[in-house]
């Protein structure tokens, strides 16, 4: 009966365990000694993309942005993402509040973390959006695997 009982009960949480929603890779951005990390904005276990705007069925959609810093025009920013996001590949780029998009780093395999320098002629109230995008391994960004956001405030 106590055997019935134990394996009754590990069914049950390993039910329970699987329930749970896998939780989304975090990355991290750190300037001048101020740093944010934050889970993925969009993630997509398996075979699962998306296309920017939503997220497909075997996709988690996370916060609206995964953190928020205070930068210096000219300062160095670094940008970490985990290991596994470095070894499948992943691009960043920076978008000013006038909608503009300058990449940042192109397509990165095999490092997960880049350095890059906050445009000089930014001026204080300026904002821009740093995306870091996953990829599937060995496709490009038209199949993409996660989205992070964060906000850069020039102070």
């Amino acid at each position: 009966m106590k055997r019935a009982f134990a394996l009754a009960l590990a069914a049950a949480s390993i039910g329970l365990v699987a329930a749970c929603d896998k939780p989304a890779p975090y990355a991290t951005v750190a300037s001048g000694g101020d740093s944010a990390g934050g889970e993925a904005t969009a993630w997509c276990f398996e075979n699962g993309t998306f296309n920017g705007s939503a997220p497909g069925d075997d996709c988690k959609a996370g916060p609206s942005n995964a953190g928020r810093i205070d930068v210096r025009p000219g300062a160095t920013v670094q940008v970490d993402v985990p290991p596994t996001v470095g070894e499948d590949g992943w691009t960043a780029a920076l978008a000013s509040s006038d909608g503009n998009l300058a990449p940042v780093s192109f397509v990165r395999k095999g490092t997960s973390w880049i350095r890059f320098t906050v445009p000089t002629d930014a001026s204080g109230g300026s904002t821009y959006v740093l995306e870091l995008l996953a990829l599937h391994p060995g496709e490009n960004a038209e199949k993409a695997r996660g989205l992070w956001r964060f906000v850069l405030d020039v102070d």
